[in-house]
């Protein structure tokens, strides 16, 4: 009788039959091989398990990845999967363990692990599926390059499962075309291209009819990327040598002659970048020149304009084994696509409110999508029905419901439990809600005033419209605090791109908000204006704002991601009013603001105490309460002695049992103007030189406002007002 090897069983599909514990499936879409240790597997190899030496040596082939780690400390998991999911691919999956482990059982099965392997391995065969191991099947292939050996097939294969299975990413009525385009079909017999000015229907109000292409991608130091300016407009307008033009230029204008379009809108190239004007009106339009494009070509791992779209993909390894007869088969390993920044470090199922944002900022994340890193790309990453990212890794195809990828997985738990960022699909379903509903309203939709709550009203119930709009609103606005949460994760050259970059995805939420905009704040929530920076240590007020961004809006603040707190559980009547509002018109400033006027029942003068090095205190009537500026430490406008009085508006009550207020600083002594210095929250407050436990938070209001006794009457009670700048 052949003896079956204990730690494998051979990678024999027929043998799991001879353990009765790896007969029952542990998991039920699975097929688990071996749980051990890299020693373990290496006595097992050295026992003469043919399956344990391929597995081992395609472990050791990534041998870089760990080589400071003791092999005792390295555990090793492989499985294949028996799910109707994995019916395109048979291949093996082997995790690799070293980090976080934790505390392990005796003997070679470690505790339960939890989080992403710090290696995980794939091991399949070619196209005909032969191997030694019944357990090691086909492989799903990945192309090198889109444009050869099949990878344009794949490309095209990923946007025709988008169009018929999608309906949010399909165009309603025929787009126009951006004000310039590129022509990159000139049949002038070179392989040059042209910039072409669309025709203006003055009748229509818009440019004429066409589909095109854009092109996301990192400039990186600017300096040698091809631009058109005033100078150089004409002559691009005949034709821009091809010699001139950077690598990832060069590979974008190939995939789209390649997919069969004419037109192809790179920014650089199609706004005069010496026209302030010109690139100021083309920022604001950024909604519409990314949604009316069929496919937005991402070079996500390309640091600059040189580098290309395509690039370099590792090869998987090759290794030869050999059955009971001595024949010799190929079996490949290469490292499973970790789909970097669009898998999350916690699994699928987690809420959006309960996220870890911003999404996924890991260093490893960074370094291979570095465009996913950048504000702007961002932006135009939501608004586009569907973006064809070209990773050191795969191409991976993510639109307005799903993502797919070449290896198959992204999107599939069956292979990755893992959440995916959702952020673009909800922000295209709520999108999506008011589509047609603007239509209806404006007629031919373009109209940019933003409809009155009365004007919806008028087609249905007062109470059912009320709910349906109070419903959208809670949506929107809390998609819109993750959206600036990521986007402010991300990086800016410039300061003064704060708000114009997302200004465009103000534009696409104003249907459902239903509310006045003015410098990143939705003027109808005053919840809104309770943002604050993650780390107010790495935080700066910019120094020369070319807009005016005020101090109460979240534009203000560089350095650091900045949050929100969109749900209270009281509020403290406190209300937020626009002077560019008044008449009852709602106001649309998307890149500068002015004034605010803060109405509060619940405001008190406090005096700043510093505890230590960037630790700060608020204190009145003995009772201290710790405060984090927006800047740590204050310095600039933000700048407060010790023993200066702020004041503290309160604001609400959450869900936390705490209290949440804006703390100001007046610009004169008795000058109603103030401007923002940060944002506080009260858990619990300590009387000064107590050794008592803190108090909870609510008796803060007794504290710093004795002469309320009565909570339940703060909308009768008198209020202060103040203008912050």
């Amino acid at each position: 009788m052949v003896s079956v090897c204990t730690t494998c069983k051979g990678l024999q599909k027929h043998l799991r039959s001879l353990d009765g514990a790896f007969a029952q499936e542990p998991e039920p879409d699975s097929l688990q091989w071996l749980t051990t240790t890299l020693p373990s597997l290496r006595r097992s190899t050295n026992g003469g398990c043919r399956a344990c030496a391929v597995l081992l040596q395609g472990i050791l082939l990534h041998h870089d990845r760990f080589a400071a780690v003791k092999e005792e400390d390295i555990r090793v998991r492989a499985e294949s999967l028996n799910a109707p999911a994995a019916a395109a691919q048979d291949h093996v999956s082997v995790e690799v363990r070293w980090k976080g482990l934790g505390d392990c059982c005796d003997g070679d099965e470690p505790a339960h692990e939890e989080g992403y392997p710090d290696l995980k391995l794939e091991f399949y065969t070619d196209k005909d599926g032969q191997s030694p191991f019944s357990a090691i099947g086909r492989g799903r292939r990945i192309s090198e390059n889109p444009l050869q050996d099949g990878g344009l097939g794949t490309a095209r294969a990923l946007v025709k499962e988008c169009l018929s299975r999608h309906s949010k990413c399909r165009h309603a009525q025929p787009t126009s075309l951006p004000k310039r385009v590129l022509d990159v079909l000139s049949d002038d017999g070179s392989n040059g291209i042209r910039l072409h000015e669309s025709a203006w229907d003055a009748d229509e109000q818009r440019f004429e009819f066409g589909e095109y292409l854009t092109l996301s991608h990192c400039w990186g130091s600017g300096r040698s990327i091809l631009k058109t300016t005033t100078k150089t407009l004409e002559s691009h307008k005949k034709s821009i040598p091809w010699l001139d033009l950077p690598k990832t230029f060069q590979d974008a204008i190939q995939l789209t002659r390649a997919l069969g379009f004419r037109w192809l809108w790179i920014d650089s190239m199609c706004i005069s970048q010496d026209d302030n004007v010109e690139k100021l009106e083309a920022s604001m339009h950024l909604d519409k020149i990314f949604s009316n494009s069929f496919l937005t070509i991402a070079a996500t791992s390309a640091w600059d304009s040189n580098d290309g779209l395509f690039q370099p993909k590792p090869q998987p390894f090759k290794i030869q084994a050999t059955d009971s007869k001595g024949s010799l088969y190929k079996i490949y390993v290469r490292e499973q696509p970790s789909h970097y920044s669009f898998k999350a470090p916690f699994d699928e199922g987690a809420h959006m409110n309960d996220w870890e944002l911003p999404f996924n900022s890991s260093a490893e994340a960074n370094a291979q999508t570095p465009l996913l890193k950048r504000a702007w790309a961002y932006a135009e990453r939501l608004l586009s029905p569907r973006v064809l990212h070209f990773t050191k890794s795969e191409m991976i195809l993510e639109c307005r419901e799903a993502y797919q990828c070449e290896c198959g997985r992204i999107d599939d738990s069956t292979f990755d439990s893992r959440t995916t960022d959702s952020v673009k699909q909800e922000f295209a379903r709520v999108v999506a809600e008011n589509e047609g509903h603007r239509e209806t309203l404006n007629g031919n939709g373009n109209n940019s005033r933003i409809d009155s709550v009365a004007y919806q009203l008028a087609a249905t119930s007062i109470n059912d419209a009320a709910k349906t709009i109070t419903r959208k609103r809670e949506e929107a606005i809390q998609l819109w605090s993750y959206i600036v949460t990521e986007y402010t994760s991300r990086d800016l050259t410039y300061d003064a791109d704060r708000l114009i970059a997302i200004a465009g995805v103000a534009q696409a939420l104003s249907e459902s908000l239903k509310s006045g905009y003015i410098a990143g704040q939705w003027t109808f929530s005053t919840l809104g204006l309770l943002w604050h920076p993650n780390d107010g240590g790495r935080c700066r007020r910019p120094k020369a704002q070319a807009n005016n961004i005020p101090s109460w809006s979240w534009a203000s603040i560089e350095g650091s991601p900045i949050f929100f707190d969109n749900s209270i559980a009281m509020d403290l009547a406190c209300t937020a009013s626009f002077p560019l509002e008044r008449g009852r018109s709602q106001a649309w400033s998307p890149i500068s603001g002015d004034t605010l006027e803060l109405t509060a029942a619940m405001a008190t003068e406090v005096t700043l105490r510093v505890d230590a090095a960037n630790e700060y205190s608020l204190v009145k009537n003995d009772v201290s309460v710790e405060f984090r500026p927006d800047v740590s430490p204050l310095r600039g406008e933000d700048s407060v002695a010790p023993g200066e009085s702020l004041i503290c508006v309160l604001v609400s009550m959450t869900f936390r049992s705490s209290i949440i207020g804006l703390v100001l600083k007046r610009l004169e002594s008795t000058s109603q103007v103030c401007r923002r210095v940060g944002r506080f929250e009260c858990y619990e407050c300590q009387r000064d030189g107590s050794d008592d436990e803190p108090d909870d938070a609510e008796t803060l209001f007794g504290h710093w406002f004795p002469e309320v006794e009565d909570m339940t009457e703060l909308d009768n009670g008198p209020r202060q007002t103040f203008i912050v700048i």
